[in-house]
């Protein structure tokens, strides 16, 4: 995980953490939802968020109060001006995603993202879900392709990866080919 997915998850943590215990999880998702829509209408905006501000974190606060201040909650605002102090506004879309996956784990929905290293064939999408469903009748599948992964896949069901693909394979062999040998027993 990189340090700013690192970062875009804790502070989407700290944002769903705040709306459970005021119980304002819809209110943060739909702050969120009409966040990225703005983003994605205003090009100034979506450059304003992007950029990292040369300038103090006060001013950065100020900036954000005056360019979103009545379009999100004072719970979402609160994390976007600590966000705008530590330059970090331009992992709001990150932040988003991560705290669509709070919610959804708080529901009890599970998402499984299959990435297999060429296009799947219906019917090996269709024994996959039927292999997850057979653990978790509520679980969706997102299926992507990557042909880095030269043959096989990937699934990642939150923070649990199973890697059947040559890559991964080849990986974990050159790991276990380069780890020193052990002492042979005296």
């Amino acid at each position: 995980m990189t340090r700013e997915s690192a970062y875009a998850r804790a502070y989407a943590r700290a944002l769903f953490g705040a709306a459970r215990a005021g119980g304002s999880v819809p209110a943060a998702a739909a702050d969120l939802a009409a966040l990225l829509d703005a983003l994605c209408a205003s090009g100034d905006l979506r450059r304003w968020f992007a950029r990292r501000v040369p300038s103090t974190p006060a001013r950065r606060v100020d900036e954000l109060r005056r360019r979103v201040g009545g379009l999100v909650g004072p719970a979402t605002l609160r994390l976007l001006a600590d966000m705008a102090a530590w330059n970090h506004l331009h992992l709001v879309p990150a932040v988003a995603r991560h705290f669509e996956a709070a919610m959804a784990a708080a529901e009890g929905r599970r998402t499984a993202r299959a990435v297999f290293a060429g296009p799947p064939s219906p019917e090996t999408v269709a024994r996959l879900r039927d292999r997850l469903a057979a653990a978790d009748p509520q679980i969706t599948i997102e299926t992507a392709s990557d042909p880095r992964l030269l043959a096989g896949l990937t699934v990642r069901i939150e923070d649990r990866v199973l890697d059947a693909s040559l890559a991964g394979r080849l990986a974990r062999l050159r790991r276990g080919l380069l780890r020193p040998a052990a002492p042979a027993p005296a």
